[in-house]
């Protein structure tokens, strides 16, 4: 999935800066860097826009003001050198924040969290209405699971319990939890920690280090969390 971004900052170094980085990454295609938010109105008007890496203190019009008269918004990164912004960047639903000067491995970080948001939304678009299931190998059986009846899944090393929600006895089979992320309709499942991915409708409560489904709490871990509050948020 190629995703296309554009860069919007009135610092020239910080400009080249983030090109640099963006020419590194092969999912990455740039398709305009502009020093202000008034330059940058005619791409997202074109509608070709999947990710923003916006500054917040800019002459004229902040990256906040701009983001919120937006009328289909992308995902967006703030990058700025003033960390009071940051509440205000998340009550946005950013999908990150990085502090000027900002480190290539921090860079990677954000757009990777950015590039997993971006194929939930486009998921929506291209699921299949009757893959309502799977067929997984387990106890020397084939066995059908309706995603319906998945309350998590728990990784473990290189297999995978898959917890129902009507069974205490979770079904166990040799596949990575990665393959069941690539699996699952990105809509109606997430990875919240590295062990563990949830159904969205299960979903009871959500706080800042923990999920709640139901009688079950599981770790929600710093690096998902961000992720998950924004798709949370396009909900509310």
């Amino acid at each position: 999935m190629k995703v296309n971004c554009i860069i919007i900052d009135d610092e020239p170094w910080a400009l080249d800066l983030l090109e640099d980085f963006i020419k590194k990454v092969p999912y990455l295609n740039l398709v305009a860097r502009c020093e202000g938010p008034v330059e940058a109105f005619p791409y997202f008007e074109k509608g070709e826009i999947d990710l923003v890496l916006l500054d917040i203190r800019m002459p004229d019009l902040s990256g906040t003001q701009f983001l919120k008269v937006l009328n289909k918004k992308p995902a967006v990164i703030f990058v700025t050198a003033h960390n009071e912004f940051a509440v205000e960047g998340f009550e946005l639903d950013a999908v990150d924040y990085l502090l000027k000067p900002v480190s290539f491995d921090r860079f990677m970080a954000a757009v990777n969290k950015a590039y997993e948001f971006i194929g939930f939304r486009k998921a929506k678009t291209t699921l299949r209405k009757d893959d309502d299931f799977l067929f997984i190998k387990t106890s020397h059986k084939i066995q059908k699971i309706f995603y319906s009846d998945i309350l998590y899944l728990e990784g473990l090393k290189d297999y995978t319990k898959i917890h129902l929600v009507d069974s205490k006895k979770p079904f166990v089979t040799l596949q990575s939890l990665k393959y069941f992320e690539s699996r699952l309709p990105h809509e109606e499942f997430i990875r919240i920690h590295r062990s563990y991915i949830i159904s969205l409708r299960k979903v009871d409560t959500v706080s800042r280090k923990a999920v709640l489904l139901g009688e079950t709490e599981l770790p929600c871990s710093e690096h998902y969390r961000n992720l998950l509050y924004s798709i949370i948020g396009e909900k509310l």
